[in-house]
Formats: structure tokens, C-alpha cells, sequence
């Protein structure tokens, strides 16, 4: 690994019994930062993620795993065994922060639970992630990201106009859930500072998905109207000569006159069905369809010239290929290559977050199943000879005993 010295976490130790993307996606960041975060895996097929890529071959090729999990040492463990918990709490013994996303009542029947654990490790931080709540009427359901956008109103709101329900394509509920469970975990290691004493972090889906939709809610509760803001306003994608240009006519009161100004073309405002942004609305199919005949007249360029130099809110609608190999994205290298074990070099998505004094970042790529066994047992004081009884007892296990 390279020198941490510089990175704010450097020297605080994560053990993670956490799956798929929720504490995964927390803990990444935390390891990005300088933090030594353990993951432990179960034997042979590891996290749910490792498997849940439909076009990889095997659990050591899944672009989810892969992209959820760098900087990190991955450990195997047979948790349903007792020995397996002793080795848990020799590691516990020396980390600052528990990360897991078991459903409620798992982790105590574990004895891996907060009232378990806090009096033997009065300055752990025991981060819980799960679907409902650790408490009340839902506490025993699991919890999963399209599941939880159609229970927290996400897929209503996205209804099309035929009135069914959408599941938005990207997991902005488990992306959310683990920015929050950071969040709490730095803020928890933060007070310990002061205090002395760890304590507990929970985050639920079903609190991030209410929370993600904060403006939406508020307005419905207090005057039962439901934000569209693309709905509502001059906002949509309109075809070009070329490709797709999205125009945003947010902020401005007269936004379709300012647009048909700006493109010389038309000012559709005149027209009796488009007179007022009332009318657009209830006439928004036959006024896109003349806008999209009169956009096909430019090139996407010329269309992002004309609309920029008004001051109109727009912008390209890019394909991943495009987004990847766009000028301002490489600049900002969002993508770091990776020599991923047995796979060789793999593309990944960075960490947004840029710090002038982080100089030291690690790009270690994620971890083969168990590739840290050793290693860690070993750190946590084990002798080889100890190391050997817990792979031959099933307890532990290795790179090479993965399916």
C-alpha cells in the first residue's frame, strides 16, 4: 500500500461485515481516505455482490464487487461457527469502527449486537445500516433499493402518464443511505475525540428515501401538491440534427419564449395552446413534438452555443462512452485504472471528493475472496501454526479455497 501519512483517516481501523452496495459503498470511502477497512466475506462465495453481476464468470470478475470495494483487505469467515466470532472479536479489539447490514435481530443471535458489544468495546463505533429500522412495526423485513423507491414513494412520483409506476435505473437509494451512514460515522468518530466512547450509527433505507425527497414531501404535506420539475416547468430532452440536447428553462418567467429567441426560430408563445406555462403543461406532447422538429434543424453544438450565450440552462445528453471520454471528465481523472488481480487492468469510477492535503491516496484494486486471510489473522496476533487450525477446521479460509 502507499504512505497514508497524509490522508485524514490514516490509522482508524473498519471491520466490515457489511454486503452489496449500501455499507460497501460507506466503507469505500472510508478506505479511500486512509482508513484500513477489513472485510469479512463468507466462505467460498463471498458477498452477495461478488455473484449478483449477470455477465460475470465466477465471483472474482463482478463489475459491482469491483467497483464498490477497492482499498480494502477481504478475510474469510465462517461467522455461523463460534470460533469464527472469538477471531471477530480479536479484531474488534484493535478497530475503531463495526460496520454491518444484517436485518434486525441478526447480529444479536450473532452476538454481534450494539448491547453485546458496547461494555467490551466501550470506543466502538457500531455503524448499522438496514431496510426499516432496527425498531417498530418493519424491523424484521430485509431492505433492497428498488424495493424501498416503490415503499418510499420514489416509483409513485416517477409514475409515466399512463400511471404506472418506474423504478428510477440507478440505486439512488442504497447510494444515498451509504453517503449518510459516512456521514454518521464521521460525525461519531468526531465526538468520540471529546468523549472518549463509541457509539451507535444507524441508517435505514426507508429514512433515506424520505429524506432524498425532502422538497417533494414538504410540499405535498403542506398543500397536497406534487413537485415535477420537469413536469412543471420548460424542462425535457429534445432531439437534434446530431444527438439530444436537455434544455432546463428553471428561473426564468418566460422560459419557451426566451428559448425560441435564443434558436431564432418561432416564438411558439404566440400560439394560443402554448400562450401561458398553464397551457404548455396540458399541451406539452404537441409542443414537444414541434420542438423536436425544429431542434432537428441545428447540430447539438449549435444548440448548446445559441442557448449558453442567452443564459439558458442546457446541457448535452452524453452516452457513457461519451461522458468517459468527454475533456472535462479525463481532466478530472473520475477514472483510475486498476490492476485488478487475475483480471488485469480495470477501469474504475474515483471518489468525487477532492482534499488539497490527501496526496497519499491509495488505489489498491478490490480484493480477491480471502486474499488478506493470512495477513490479517496474523496481525490480530495469531501464529501460523493457529492460522493453519482455523483453515483446516473450515473456520478461516483462503483465496484458493473460493468456488
Amino acid at each position: 500500500m502507499n504512505d497514508s501519512r497524509s490522508l485524514p483517516l490514516a490509522g482508524v481501523r473498519v471491520v466490515d461485515l457489511s454486503q452489496v452496495q449500501f455499507g460497501p459503498q460507506a466503507t469505500q470511502i472510508l478506505a479511500d481516505f486512509g482508513a484500513d477497512v477489513i472485510k469479512i466475506e463468507r466462505p467460498r462465495a463471498g458477498d452477495i455482490s461478488r455473484s449478483i453481476d449477470t455477465e460475470s464468470d465466477g465471483i472474482e470478475d463482478s463489475a459491482s464487487f469491483i467497483a464498490l470495494n477497492r482499498n480494502k483487505r477481504s478475510i474469510v469467515l465462517d461467522l455461523k461457527q463460534p470460533e469464527a466470532l472469538d477471531v471477530v472479536m480479536r479484531l474488534l479489539a484493535d478497530a475503531d469502527v463495526l460496520v454491518s447490514n444484517y436485518r434486525a435481530g441478526v447480529a444479536e443471535r450473532m452476538g454481534l449486537g450494539w448491547e453485546a458489544l458496547r461494555e467490551r468495546f466501550p470506543r466502538l463505533i457500531y455503524a448499522y445500516g438496514t431496510g426499516f429500522g432496527d425498531t417498530g412495526p418493519l424491523r424484521d423485513l430485509g431492505g433492497q433499493d428498488m424495493a424501498l423507491q416503490s415503499f418510499g414513494g420514489a416509483a409513485w412520483h416517477n409514475r409515466g402518464d399512463d400511471g404506472r409506476p418506474s423504478i428510477y435505473p440507478v440505486p439512488f437509494v442504497d447510494f444515498g443511505a451509504g453517503m449518510a451512514l459516512v456521514q454518521g460515522i464521521l460525525m461519531a468518530l468526531i465526538e468520540r475525540s471529546t468523549s472518549g466512547r463509541g457509539q451507535r450509527v444507524d441508517v435505514s433505507l426507508i429514512d433515506t428515501v424520505v429524506f432524498q425527497q425532502m422538497q417533494e414531501m414538504t410540499a405535498w404535506m403542506m398543500r397536497r401538491h406534487e413537485i415535477h420539475w420537469e413536469r412543471d416547468n420548460f424542462v425535457g430532452a429534445f432531439k437534434t440534427a446530431d444527438g439530444w440536447v436537455t434544455i432546463v428553462g428553471l428561473f426564468r418567467p418566460e422560459p419557451l419564449r426566451d428559448v425560441c429567441t435564443a434558436l431564432a426560430i418561432e416564438d411558439l408563445t404566440r400560439r394560443g395552446e402554448f400562450a401561458t406555462a398553464e397551457l404548455q403543461q396540458q399541451n406539452r406532447a404537441a409542443l414537444w413534438k414541434i420542438m423536436d422538429a425544429e431542434l432537428e434543424r441545428f447540430g447539438t453544438d449549435d444548440v448548446l452555443e445559441r442557448l449558453g450565450a442567452a443564459g439558458i440552462l442546457c446541457g448535452p445528453v452524453l452516452d457513457y462512452d461519451q461522458v468517459l471520454a468527454h475533456p472535462q471528465v479525463v481532466h478530472n481523472d473520475v477514472v483510475r485504472t486498476l490492476d485488478q488481480p487475475r483480471l488485469g487492468q480495470v477501469n474504475v469510477v474515483d471518489n468525487p471528493i477532492r482534499m488539497s492535503a490527501a496526496t497519499g491516496r491509495r488505489y489498491d484494486p478490490a480484493p480477491l475472496l480471502g486474499q488478506h486471510t493470512d495477513e490479517v489473522l496474523r496481525e490480530a496476533g495469531f501464529t501460523e501454526d493457529e492460522v493453519e487450525g482455523l483453515v483446516a477446521r473450515g473456520i478461516a479460509g483462503r483465496t484458493e479455497d473460493a468456488s
